[in-house]
C-alpha cells in the first residue's frame, strides 16, 4: 500500500505553539491506539509544557536564528520501526521575518492512516492555513514540490490532494470559498475557518485511474492544470 502523508501548514507567529502541539500529540496518540510517543533517541516523550519546551529550545539552537526548530517523534520506538510506524515531523517557532512556515506533519503507511475525523480535530487545533492528506505517488507524478517553490510564499496550493483544507485566504486563491463548494468532488463542505475539499470516499489511491480523474477535474475547475 502506498505511503501518505498528512501536512499541516501555518503561517509562523514566533512561538513553539506548545499547547497546541500538546493537544495534537495527545490526539495522535489516540489516534495510532499507542500509549506513548518516543524521540529519536529511543526515549518516551514527555508531554508536558516544560518537556517538550526544552526540547523545542535545544533544537532550535541548532539552527540560524529565526528559522525554529525541527524534531521527529515516533509512535514506536525508532531503533523497532516497522510499517507500523507512523512518524510526526514537527517545524515550529519560525520568526513571522522568515520566508519559511511552521508544519506539523505525520508520515505513515496507507494502512495506518487514521480516521479521517482525526484529520479534522488536527486541523482545528493549529488552523493551519492549508492542510492535506498526501500519497507519496501521487506527490511525485504531479510533482508538487516544485509546483509549490514555484508559488511565493505558498499563497496557492500546488495541487488538489483527496482531502484537502484551504482557509479563507487560501481558497480566495482558486475562486473563494462559493465557488470551492461547487467543485466536482465527492464532498466539499465548510469546515473550520475555510473549506474541506475530499475528492472521493476514503483514500485517494493513485493507482485508481477514477481517482485521477476525478482529481484532473477538480484540478481543471480550480486552474491547477
Amino acid at each position: 500500500m502506498a505511503s501518505y502523508k498528512f501536512e499541516q501548514n501555518c503561517r509562523p507567529r514566533g512561538d513553539f505553539r506548545i499547547p497546541e502541539i500538546i493537544e495534537f500529540l495527545e490526539l495522535v496518540k489516540e489516534a495510532f491506539r499507542c500509549p506513548a510517543l518516543y524521540d529519536s533517541h529511543n526515549r518516551p516523550l514527555d508531554l508536558t509544557e516544560a518537556g517538550l519546551r526544552r526540547i523545542f529550545e535545544k533544537a532550535a539552537r541548532r539552527l540560524l536564528p529565526g528559522l525554529g526548530a525541527n524534531e521527529d517523534f515516533f509512535t514506536i520506538p525508532p531503533d523497532k520501526r516497522d510499517n507500523n510506524t507512523a512518524r510526526i515531523e514537527i517545524h515550529t517557532g519560525t520568526d513571522p521575518e522568515e520566508i519559511f512556515i511552521d508544519s506539523y506533519d505525520i508520515s505513515m503507511d496507507g494502512a495506518q492512516v487514521p480516521d479521517f475525523d482525526y484529520l479534522e480535530k488536527f486541523i482545528e487545533i493549529f488552523k493551519p492555513f492549508e492542510a492535506y492528506l498526501a500519497d507519496d505517488e501521487n506527490e511525485y507524478r504531479l510533482d508538487s514540490y516544485n509546483r509549490q517553490q514555484a508559488i511565493p510564499k505558498f499563497d496557492k496550493p500546488a495541487i488538489i490532494r483527496g482531502f484537502h483544507y484551504l482557509d479563507k485566504g487560501m481558497a480566495r486563491s482558486i475562486g473563494g470559498v462559493k465557488y470551492c463548494l461547487k467543485a466536482p468532488a465527492w464532498h466539499v463542505e465548510k469546515f473550520c475557518e475555510g473549506v474541506l475539499i475530499e475528492l472521493v470516499a476514503g483514500l485517494f489511491d493513485s493507482s485508481n485511474p477514477e481517482h485521477l480523474e476525478i482529481q484532473e477535474n477538480a484540478m481543471a475547475y480550480f486552474n491547477l492544470l
